[in-house]
């Protein structure tokens, strides 16, 4: 393979030059076309709902499956991108599945166009040749997809000549501060941010590259309630491992320098300290749990798992 070769097979285009580019201007064509009809739509999102989880779980094992068996499709790979989407309710994390489910979709859209109308085979591109070594469809999937893109896009585990290439799973850490006086906890009403809006919350964020989960809690006690926690100031309290693929530490404060305050009103209506014992009801249903349990001294839970035995 030449070096122009390799650019191509490497630049999205999938062999085919151009072909990324055509498939994104589709894609603003039609956006723009629904944007005339409909403008920008505000609605809920939908999701997180009861069942997803376990849905998107199926999903996996039936992708899984598939490849298993030598009979993977898009059909698989897209459908369990979408479920994953339908089981998230952090914006955050939706946001994520949801580039991924677009960036499956465009793929698909790639290998359809480099399929000859008279064939259905793949075409081939500059420095290409025919699969051999996989079956037909695997080969499609495999070809369009690619080991680095399947990592990229959490897409399922390809066989590729053979050999087996599973994907490392990665868990997405969030820290929360529990502020504590006088047997009350400070908590946070959600504004603004598409996620528990209206709900009472912790202090909390999620876990930056190269910050350490101390780290992390004092600067998002400062960045949220405008507070200065030294770090031998927190206690670690808790981890929740929530499905299906959030790992939530919760630290307890006593001692930190300032009053606190909305230091992001733009993401929080308001503050109040409420006893410890008695949350609000509409608390957002997983931090009110991990109270709970540090109430109890119990040190790790699992929330939104299906029961096991």
């Amino acid at each position: 393979m030449t070096r122009d070769d390799a650019a191509v097979a490497h630049d999205g285009d999938a062999g085919v030059p151009g072909s990324l580019a055509r498939v994104l201007g589709d894609v603003a064509a039609e956006r723009a076309a629904q944007d005339a009809r409909w403008g920008m739509q505000a609605v809920p999102d939908g999701t997180g709902t009861e069942g997803a989880v376990a849905e998107a779980d199926g999903a996996r094992r039936e992708t899984e499956e598939a490849a298993r068996r030598g009979e993977l499709t898009w059909r698989h790979i897209l459908r369990e991108e979408v479920l994953e989407a339908f089981a998230e309710s952090d914006p955050e994390a939706l946001r994520t599945e949801l580039i991924q489910v677009a960036a499956v979709a465009v793929k698909w859209a790639q290998a359809l166009d480099r399929r000859p109308e008279d064939t259905g085979k793949p075409r081939s591109g500059p420095g290409e040749t025919a699969p051999e070594a996989v079956g037909e469809a695997d080969a499609k999937i495999a070809e369009a997809l690619g080991e680095a893109d399947a990592k990229t896009v959490g897409g399922p585990r390809l066989e590729a000549a053979g050999e087996a290439r599973p994907e490392r799973f990665r868990a997405i850490v969030d820290v929360h501060v529990m502020l504590v006086r006088d047997g009350t906890v400070l908590l946070g009403k959600r504004s603004g941010t598409g996620y528990g809006d209206g709900r009472w919350h912790l202090p909390s964020g999620h876990l930056e590259p190269g910050e350490s989960v101390v780290g992390a809690a004092v600067r998002e006690a400062r960045e949220e309630v405008g507070v200065t926690i030294r770090p031998e100031d927190l206690e670690f309290a808790h981890v929740m491992h929530r499905a299906p693929d959030r790992v939530g530490l919760f630290f307890l404060a006593r001692k930190w320098a300032g009053e606190p305050y909305n230091a992001e009103p733009h993401k929080c209506a308001a503050l109040a300290w409420r006893p410890l014992g008695q949350l609000p009801d509409d608390t957002i249903g997983y931090p009110a749990e991990a109270i709970a349990r540090v109430l109890e001294e119990e040190p790790f839970a699992l929330y939104g798992w299906p029961a096991e035995g």
